[in-house]
């Protein structure tokens, strides 16, 4: 059963709907700066997934399918019949489901730092993370965690921005979050996304296996793919402006006449 997310509005209803799915342990507030400049071409909906920012905690942890059936459920609760998706990371992967199990309601599809599962090294690293939290908070993972994360980025507000909302969530809810995707992998679905695709990968992401933008290739033969080198695992947070120039051409080639 799917749950109600609790979600933003920005922009025009009337505009082309971009629904935005945040990456893992972040919310809603991902896509501010991108949405700043997006809202002037699209009615975007932006929701904090089950586990973060104010949708409230689920009893167990929330697979994929599961975020991918709230995240249709949220379009028919706002009345919203076809949207873009685009996610981050994990998000992204997220977005992949909803596209394939609903396809007549996603007009297209962009995954940064795009992945198809979890590297086993990297389970390990979220089962270990999911036990120090739970004893020790979230304080116990920084910095590390935001260095991973910005590999090869500046230290800048942005980044001490991303370490004060990371540091600020609810042990458990992080757990949680991290628990339902720890086995997630979305190959088996990826033939069944149809729709235009674009993937955005990071050149300085060491947290998703580099094999991952050429397995959906693989899968995915319409999806077309723009490489930001100096990037890392937050392209839509750590490249706002750029991240909004490739989605707009991305959209606008993907709709009939363009964007209006």
């Amino acid at each position: 059963m799917s749950a109600r997310l609790r979600a933003e509005t920005h922009g025009q209803p009337g505009a082309p709907a971009l629904l935005l799915v945040h990456a893992l342990g972040t919310d809603g507030r991902f896509w501010d700066e991108a949405v700043a400049e997006l809202a002037r071409d699209f009615h975007c909906i932006v929701p904090d997934l089950r586990a973060s920012g104010r949708t409230p905690n689920p009893a167990a942890p929330v697979t994929a399918q599961e975020h991918a059936a709230d995240l249709v459920g949220l379009l028919d609760d706002l009345g919203v019949e076809r949207a873009f998706f685009a996610g981050c990371a994990i998000g992204g992967m997220v977005a992949a489901v909803a596209a394939a199990a609903a396809p007549e309601r996603c007009a297209g599809l962009v995954m940064t730092n795009p992945g198809v599962r979890n590297a086993d090294g990297v389970k390990d690293m979220l089962r270990d993370r999911v036990g120090q939290v739970r004893a020790q908070g979230m304080g116990v993972l920084l910095p590390g965690a935001a260095d991973k994360s910005f590999h090869s980025m500046p230290r800048d507000a942005r980044f001490d921005r991303y370490v004060e909302r990371y540091a600020a969530q609810d042990p458990e809810a992080y757990a949680l979050s991290v628990l339902g995707f720890l086995d997630i992998d979305i190959r088996p679905i990826l033939p069944d996304v149809r729709c235009p695709v674009l993937l955005i990968p990071g050149g300085q992401d060491v947290l998703m296996p580099a094999d991952s933008t050429e397995v959906i290739r693989s899968l995915v033969p319409q999806a077309g793919v723009v490489r930001f080198d100096d990037v890392a695992h937050f392209i839509p947070f750590q490249a706002p402006g750029r991240f909004v120039a490739e989605l707009r051409r991305f959209a606008a080639a993907s709709t009939p006449g363009g964007l209006s």
